[in-house]
């Protein structure tokens, strides 16, 4: 039994913070109630409105846009190729489950995919630092992470997480076909997800050179799952696959790397939105000092991995907010909580990091629940 005392850990964090995030976001909402005005109503996209206490807090922002594309396809809005179909899909089929709630289909979906999250991340930390107490930490930062949220939400960020997760981890025990299927999953989760093609094709590239012919499984897989999406659109939808680019296009545009940090700093000194845009700023900022120390401090693969991405999120430039959503997506670079974990290790760096992620955390996921922008 002790031998799976882990499972157990990190199966009480979860129930434990989504539990807690449930009873605190319902309560919320009974002291401070929401109207749907007819604003609101249009984001909907013609999804019936929750009226169960339970799920109404989670039925914000892009939650009614997986709905939409789960119950009516990619007919549904004009902007739903936004999201490639794994999540929609698999949404659409656990409703089937529950009665037709795509709502709670996606609830239950995420948090699954969640859990499956923190397994993975505390198997990913016991194998890099072989420190059971590191793992755990590891585990307990990222599930009271300001924005972990979105990993209980209906959104597509823990499968997304998961696959990535697991496409490591299979690197770093050379199986490549592991890393493949898992590589394909965070391609189809979510459009930027391809780019997990960059730390697979560096490994699968190192091992070659070492004389591993299998690993050239990994990088091939996610090609395959990545070309699935345009193909379903090309010759299911009749639709030039150059549609998805133009939809996902319509939250933003890209720019010189690091122009967005730029930009809304220059909103803030102008009063513009600025507690959302100094929001954006302060985890952009952190998570670019994490990312030097990935690099610095982890085998190269979670370096690749982390300053992939981190240049693809420089390179986004949103308005009103040149970062928005950052600290919804800095989650995605999750090597960043080994590094806090190892950092630890130190009993003040620790509470530190516990209180400040507990009051973001409350703070978060209330601001979510009153519809407020929190990513």
């Amino acid at each position: 039994m002790k031998k799976y005392s882990w499972v157990l850990f990190v199966g009480i964090v979860f129930v434990a913070v989504h539990l807690f995030l449930n009873i605190w976001m319902t309560g919320v909402l009974q002291v401070f109630p929401v109207s749907i005005s007819p604003a609101r109503l249009e984001m909907y996209k013609g999804v019936a409105v929750e009226t169960n206490p339970w799920l109404v807090p989670w039925q914000r922002w892009d939650t009614p846009q997986y709905q939409a594309i789960a119950e009516r396809g990619y007919s549904a809005f004009d902007t739903a190729l936004f999201t490639p179909p794994l999540f929609p899909l698999l949404e659409h089929l656990v409703s089937v489950l529950v009665g037709g709630n795509t709502l709670l289909a996606g609830m239950l979906l995420s948090g699954v995919a969640c859990l499956l999250c923190l397994l993975a991340l505390y198997r990913l930390a016991s194998f890099e630092f072989n420190d059971q107490a590191l793992a755990r930490r590891a585990v307990l930062f990222l599930a009271i992470f300001p924005a972990s949220f979105f990993l209980y939400a209906p959104y597509t960020e823990s499968l997304f997480l998961l696959g990535a997760m697991l496409a490591i981890l299979s690197i770093r025990l050379k199986k490549w076909g592991w890393a493949g299927l898992w590589g394909a999953v965070v391609a189809l989760s979510r459009t930027p997800g391809v780019l997990i093609l960059v730390p697979l094709a560096w490994a699968s590239w190192s091992a070659w050179r070492s004389g591993d012919r299998k690993s050239w499984l990994a990088p091939g897989l996610v090609l395959a799952g990545a070309a699935l999406f345009p193909i379903y659109v090309f010759f299911g939808l009749h639709l030039s696959p150059l549609e998805i680019l133009a939809a996902v296009g319509r939250g933003g545009s890209l720019a010189f790397p690091g122009w967005n940090i730029v930009a809304a700093a220059i909103r803030i000194l102008h009063g513009q939105l600025v507690e959302e845009n100094l929001i954006e700023l302060i985890f952009t900022l952190l998570f670019i000092f994490l990312t030097i120390f990935i690099w610095k401090k982890l085998p190269r693969l979670y370096g690749v991995y982390a300053v992939t991405l981190m240049l693809l999120f420089l390179a986004r430039l949103g308005s009103p907010q040149p970062l928005v959503s950052m600290a919804r997506y800095v989650i995605e670079i999750f090597p960043a909580f080994l590094v806090l974990a190892a950092w630890g290790r130190r009993p003040g760096i620790n509470r530190l990091i516990l209180y400040l992620s507990w009051l973001g955390l409350l703070f978060f996921s209330a601001q979510f629940a009153i519809w407020g922008w929190v990513g």
